[in-house]
């Protein structure tokens, strides 16, 4: 049975506990009030006087007790006598006389009965037995004499057992309580169906709801779409935690694949441009070792030519694996950045007095500015490799600036960091094309026909190192013409002491 009922749907199992929830109670309230009902229409019994009077019954309840509570009045030190007016009232209501007498004198007797015809009447009914009540279909008789006190209490009436009609009063007090009772005990069943209904209702829609979408975002990843979200529910119980684990999983599978992706594409490009900018090097040395073995180059001059072109392209060569080995070392994280504070400002008052005059030389113009907070406050950078990115930018500023390329160096200080802009101003790069500058092996020269301009891994390296010093870098179009490369780069914590430069 046990492994029935967990072979079923969760949705069936929700139903049937809801259902049991339900009808369990229904039957509860409805048998205890069939019972109450029931047992006060049939048995009476000695219940308390509030009750007789809600729910009168002729013989059954009323006479017995008035019976049970004068002989409990016949064995107190003295009768009270409200209390045994009020129980020979009910007698006498119900067609029994009675007569009750104290130390040999008369007590109470009922209006117009004769005592001993009383006391004849159910000293016959009981027999030998003197202390008793007898009641059957031949009439009624009670004889009770106190063995505390001189006190003796008879009691003789016609009346069938259970015979005795209604009055219109207590037929009314009847039906009042009996449609008091069905009103309570049915509402009560109503209560519970409705309350059954909502909580089955519920249930389906906080659990059922949720693990559907789950299951069919799971058929969708399974299908390698991982666009179909789970909406999230909105009770904080374990339900919707679930939902929200599960969606940021989607999520994550989602931006891990997009990353695999993006790695595969990177990896693409990445062999198809080393295959493109080693193919052009290697080809100009073969052509011209070719011909020096071929006897192309006949004269001494023609020859140190071609030697000189093969010590060029073995250059570009050796400088484009240097290029990748950086950068592929920086793919994998095995660079080891020997990181210390240091003032912006005077790194690059420092920067421009070593290598400005090379620039200079090389019809290149430097200018530089900057604010208060840069030449005070301290980032933390390698000083070799932030070089390195440095000249990275400023290269390929020289390549495509124009005939007399200048740079305007900025630097400003910010709440969190420095920002680090350099501007050119040349041809600049398209819009559309920025986000893309700092791929590897991408170049604005669609066709790459110009290798002697770089191997379009500058500014990837760029990318990476500065990604390693927790900061950002990107571009945006110079006003006015040209491209200005940024740079964002977050204040250091520690005391700068004498270690700044």
């Amino acid at each position: 049975m046990a492994k029935r009922w967990q072979d079923l749907s969760l949705r069936r199992r929700l139903m049937g506990a809801c259902f049991l929830l339900t009808v369990l109670p229904v039957l509860l309230i409805g048998g205890f009030g069939w019972l109450l009902v029931t047992g006060i229409d049939l048995y009476g019994g000695t219940m308390q006087g509030d009750i007789l009077r809600l729910w009168p019954r002729g013989a059954a309840l009323s006479i017995q007790y008035a019976v049970y509570r004068l002989r409990e009045e016949a064995d107190h030190e003295k009768f009270n006598w409200h209390e045994v007016k009020e129980q020979c009232d009910l007698l006498e209501a119900n067609g029994v006389q009675a007569w009750i007498e104290q130390d040999g004198e008369d007590f109470y007797r009922t209006s117009g009965a004769v005592p001993e015809q009383v006391k004849q009447a159910a000293l016959q009914k009981m027999g030998d037995d003197r202390q008793a009540l007898v009641w059957d279909d031949d009439g009624i008789g009670f004889v009770y004499v106190s063995s505390q006190r001189q006190a003796a209490i008879y009691a003789a009436g016609d009346i069938p057992y259970k015979a005795l009609p209604f009055t219109s009063e207590q037929q009314m007090r009847r039906r009042a309580v009996k449609a008091t009772l069905f009103l309570v005990f049915g509402g009560g069943i109503l209560l519970s169906l409705l309350l059954g209904a909502y909580l089955a209702r519920s249930l389906s829609r906080q659990v059922l709801g949720p693990l559907s979408a789950m299951r069919r975002s799971a058929a969708a990843i399974e299908q390698g779409n991982y666009d179909v979200p789970v909406a999230s529910p909105v009770q904080e119980d374990e339900v919707g935690a679930t939902c929200r684990s599960f969606d940021e999983m989607r999520k994550g599978l989602k931006a891990a694949r997009e990353e695999r992706e993006r790695y595969e594409r990177s990896r693409k490009e990445l062999i198809a441009g080393i295959s493109h900018d080693l193919a052009t090097p290697l080809t100009a040395i073969q052509g011209y070792a070719s011909g020096i073995l071929e006897g192309v180059a006949r004269t001494t001059e023609k020859r140190r030519h071609y030697l000189a072109q093969i010590v060029s392209a073995a250059k570009v060569m050796d400088h484009l694996v240097a290029n990748l080995f950086l950068f592929s070392k920086l793919e994998l994280g095995r660079v080891d950045f020997a990181f210390i504070p240091v003032r912006p400002a005077a790194y690059f008052d420092d920067f421009l007095a070593e290598r400005g005059t090379l620039y200079e030389e090389q019809g290149m113009t430097l200018r530089f500015q900057h604010d208060d907070s840069a030449a005070k406050r301290a980032i933390l950078i390698d000083p070799l490799e932030f070089q390195r990115v440095i000249e990275n930018i400023l290269g390929n500023s020289r390549k495509y600036g124009g005939a007399e390329p200048y740079v305007d160096i900025t630097l400003r200080g910010e709440d969190a960091g420095v920002l680090v802009a350099l501007a050119d101003h040349g041809k600049g790069v398209p819009t559309e094309e920025l986000p893309r500058l700092f791929e590897s092996f991408y170049r604005a020269d669609k066709a790459r026909s110009h290798t002697e301009k770089g191997s379009g891994l500058g500014l990837a390296i760029a990318h990476r190192i500065i990604h390693g010093f927790g900061g950002r870098i990107w571009a945006e179009e110079t006003m006015g013409g040209g491209l200005t490369v940024k740079i964002f780069l977050p204040w250091t914590k520690e005391e700068m002491g004498g270690a700044c430069s």
